[in-house]
């Protein structure tokens, strides 16, 4: 099992033993990982086109098909687990799966966490909101003062929306996208807080809403990037993951995936 370097291959196992303290009881978690020959990656499928589910049943989307191709670079299989995403987080740290992916905005709060390492950016985007078509009474992101919006659990929205109207706006949160964009539509909140790319996806699939544009401009909190997580404590992963994305990018592997699903959105 090799993990690709600039113009040499250097085994995933030998990595293993080069952050592996001398005195270890046991097998390091690069070890681990290329016994397996598995990784194992935590997403929602429901953030198209970032992370959907395909008309045959089969996760695929921006976020995930860019895992595939890490993961075959890596020589290792991949094995998705769908969660909610407030879920991923907590159990990357429990040890359930090895990586994240699934439309993770690259934040201060997430780059400065002691337990989360983010990989270098994948995709640029904003927050902004998602109203129904004919709404009239918010018509621009400022708009949302006063008013009802439904954010996604664990998503970079909640803090963005409270540090900007604090208590002048009602935040509902759900589990997932489709759940508040049901609560949108039958008119129990006012707006859905989301991410651009996802929001536009909707867009093009239901005549009935509308996304904002331009959306939030906060330095630092939106326009953001995206990135993959892994554990802190896995800096082997990060650094095996960070070299698959460089070698996407100078490929041009990246952009025609990004053009593929994502477009001109």
């Amino acid at each position: 099992m090799n993990l690709r370097m600039p113009g040499f291959a250097v085994p995933f196992m030998l990595c293993a033993f080069a952050v592996a303290p001398a005195h270890a009881a046991g097998p390091s978690y690069a070890e681990k990982l290329a016994t397996s020959g598995t990784i194992t990656i935590a997403t929602t499928g429901n953030a198209p086109p970032m992370t959907t589910v395909g008309t045959d049943g089969k996760l695929t989307g921006f976020d995930v098909e860019l895992c595939r191709r890490i993961a075959e670079g890596l020589e290792l299989k991949t094995e998705f687990v769908r969660v909610d995403f407030s879920a991923t987080i907590p159990g990357l740290k429990a040890g359930r799966f090895d990586m994240i992916c699934s439309a993770t905005a690259r934040t201060p709060q997430r780059l400065a966490s002691p337990d989360l390492s983010m990989s270098e950016p994948t995709i640029e985007n904003f927050s902004t909101l998602l109203v129904k078509a004919g709404e009239t009474t918010i018509a621009t992101v400022a708009d949302a003062k006063g008013k009802t919006v439904g954010t996604v659990r664990g998503g970079q929205e909640n803090k963005l929306l409270a540090d900007i109207f604090g208590s002048d706006i009602t935040i509902t949160t759900y589990p997932g996208i489709a759940e508040e964009i049901l609560d949108l539509k039958n008119g129990r909140i006012d707006a859905v807080a989301i991410n651009y790319v996802t929001a536009s996806q909707h867009v093009k699939d239901d005549a009935a809403l509308k996304v904002l544009k331009p959306g939030f401009a906060v330095d630092g909190v939106s326009p953001y990037t995206h990135a993959l997580i892994v554990s802190r404590n896995q800096p082997e992963l990060l650094e095996a993951v960070n070299t698959e994305l460089k070698r996407l990018k100078d490929s041009g592997e990246l952009a025609a995936l990004e053009k593929e699903w994502i477009g001109g959105n």
